[in-house]
């Protein structure tokens, strides 16, 4: 799928569908004071389906999509001062937290996942046995059970 610029995103969407994006992100991020569709869309004057309607929409999803965004990097700065007091161990009774200081270096590339498959010759040919070997195999199993 092509890039879309925000302009562009904004110009493929009406008025009340950019208004009714804002509200629908802005409610996502209420919390306790979180409203019901009903309400929303009774404050947007319109119907509840058209708002369920507008949440299928791909331009609509990408445009509540942005502004989720944009929030979300309103945090950046919070979430660096705290990951910093788990480092420091200032909000951890004293004690650094090592999940922190791993996220730290994966944030910084300095920490890299890394899992290798092997696969030798031998592993990776099957094996097959005659079927004399088989029965004696399965003749030495039914010795057992008896």
């Amino acid at each position: 799928m092509a890039e879309i610029t925000l302009s562009e995103l904004k110009a493929r969407l009406s008025a009340d569908q950019l208004k009714a994006a804002e509200l629908l992100v802005s409610n996502d991020y209420a919390g306790k004071a979180k409203k019901s569709y009903e309400s929303l869309a009774d404050e947007l004057g319109m119907s509840v389906r058209t708002l369920y309607n507008w949440r299928q929409e791909p331009d609509f999803i990408r445009y509540c999509a942005w502004i989720s965004e944009t929030k979300l990097d309103a945090f950046r700065a919070t979430a660096d001062a705290q990951l910093i007091k788990l480092i420091e161990g200032s909000s951890n009774n004293g004690l650094a937290s090592i999940k922190a200081l791993e996220l730290f270096y994966k944030l910084n590339g300095r920490l890299i996942d890394r899992r290798e498959v092997v696969q030798t010759e031998e592993s990776s040919r099957t094996k097959r046995i005659s079927d004399d070997e088989l029965q004696r195999g399965l003749d030495e199993l039914n010795d057992m059970l008896n």
